[in-house]
């Protein structure tokens, strides 16, 4: 069974934003600065926490 939360829309400049409930954000062990991308379809968003991606080794 899923969980439900509802949440309100606020403002910052021209743009919506959404605030993560705790439960959330400690669930997914989210922290300040992690890169969420966000996979919009029809009726739905689909939000994720991005795959670090290793960075390549210089070559001498």
């Amino acid at each position: 069974m899923p969980l439900i939360f509802r949440v309100i829309l606020g403002k910052t400049g021209n743009s919506l934003r959404v605030t993560l409930p705790r439960p959330i954000v400690e669930g997914f062990d989210w922290k300040k600065g992690d890169e969420i991308v966000l996979y919009v379809t029809e009726g739905e968003v689909i939000l994720k926490k991005e795959k670090a991606v290793p960075k390549a080794k210089k070559q001498a």
